[in-house]
């Protein structure tokens, strides 16, 4: 595909107080199989540090953003964003390199204003979130994904496709009809408003199952490595804000929200990594919170002006993609430069397998030959490593170009 047949994409990062994180998805985002893109990253200052020596530092259009308040700085990329479609991915992502590709095929195939793709998660194999939709309360619901092409999801009346902020692409005109997002939103549900109001809006929103986007779930200020909340203020207010908005902000509705988060902590509380004093201290900065979002003014509409300087293109690398297979004990290959490249690192062992990708720009699964990839697969399996190494290469050939040359 020529960059002038390709419509033109502005892939927009929002990064807060994750410097490392952030330089490792600059680095994915460089190895894009897509010819017709630029790459804005939106970040605080402890970030922009992190990338200055990014041998694509000066390729990238940059904002400084010190406020930690998602919506703001995804819009700060947005009114840079010189592109006819706008995709958005978290600092603690990683793309697949034909990520762009399948979302603009989804785009065209439904004639949908946004696309969302799958997420998987930290094992790097098991998906986060698939196709789901949103109601006015903030419940997710699971939609049926009837194969690996793109679809528009028949989904319940009062319901939204829901557009996961780490992993979807919208038409710039239709995002900016909408007012772009609700800066009253600094964390959390901000991108669920925007699926809300887009339908209200009249636009429809596609699933594009290929196009993939591995989410490590960093710990931030917000939360713990272990994924344990350090505070619940923000969620309570987001919460409130949200129903007030689209629906009703109850005391039932608070009760479920609070019973929902106990049985988290509780779940934290079993696997040791939360005491029972916070669970009463995380409580109570939920409780804050809820009342906050009571209170405030709600934000009112505007139209999202965006006036970008010109679109500035990121050199395409050139299609391909080489595999190598090590055996875990074995000799290691040496790393082709300036190219993307997976490798399949098996032991002799039942052992689980692990996707991650790590600098300077490596696919590594790791795992036994005979142990499962799929968390459902069995716990043991007799094959040999050449087999094992082409099932596993099949397996995400089609969302790394693996073949295509």
């Amino acid at each position: 595909m020529a960059a002038t047949d390709a419509p033109s994409i502005s892939v927009i990062v929002a990064s807060h107080q994750r410097p490392m994180w952030l330089r490792r998805c600059l680095t994915a985002l460089t190895q894009l199989d897509y010819p017709n893109f630029e790459i804005i990253i939106a970040a605080d200052a402890s970030g922009l540090q992190a990338i200055g020596e990014h041998r694509a530092l000066s390729l990238v259009k940059i904002i400084e953003a010190n406020e930690a308040n998602i919506a703001r700085t995804r819009n700060l990329g947005l009114a840079q964003a010189a592109g006819d479609i706008v995709a958005f991915i978290d600092d603690d992502a990683v793309p697949e390199p034909l990520w762009l590709r399948f979302h603009t095929q989804s785009l065209a195939a439904t004639g949908a204003s946004a696309s969302v793709g799958y997420v998987r998660g930290r094992n790097g194999i098991s998906f986060q979130s698939r196709a789901e939709s949103v109601d006015a309360h903030a419940q997710t619901h699971i939609e049926q994904s009837p194969d690996m092409t793109p679809f528009i999801p028949e989904i319940s009346t009062g319901r939204a496709v829901k557009l996961v902020g780490t992993n979807f692409a919208i038409r710039r005109a239709a995002l900016c009809d909408i007012g772009g997002f609700d800066e009253a939103f600094r964390y959390y549900l901000d991108d669920t408003d925007v699926s809300l109001r887009l339908a209200v809006a009249g636009h429809k929103s596609a699933v594009a199952p290929l196009a993939e986007v591995h989410h490590a779930t960093a710990p931030s200020a917000r939360r713990t490595p272990a994924r344990r909340p350090r505070d619940l203020f923000d969620m309570g207010r987001s919460t409130a804000l949200f129903l007030r908005k689209h629906g009703r902000a109850t005391d039932q509705a608070f009760q479920w929200l609070q019973a929902r988060e106990r049985r988290r902590l509780l779940r934290h509380m079993v696997a040791g990594t939360c005491e029972p004093r916070d669970i009463s201290r995380l409580s109570q900065t939920l409780k804050a919170g809820w009342n906050a979002g009571n209170v405030e003014d709600l934000t009112p509409f505007r139209p999202f002006d965006a006036q970008p300087e010109g679109f500035l293109r990121f050199p395409a690398t050139p299609p391909g993609h080489c595999v190598i297979a090590e055996r875990f004990l074995g000799k290691r290959a040496k790393m082709p430069a300036d190219q993307r490249t997976s490798v399949f690192r098996f032991s002799r062992t039942t052992l689980r397998h692990h996707v991650t990708f790590v600098e300077p720009g490596v696919w590594v699964q790791t795992g036994g030959q005979f142990g499962p990839s799929l968390r459902d697969g069995s716990a043991f399996r007799w094959c040999r490593f050449a087999e094992r190494v082409e099932e596993e290469t099949g397996r995400v050939a089609l969302q790394r170009g693996i073949g295509e040359n």
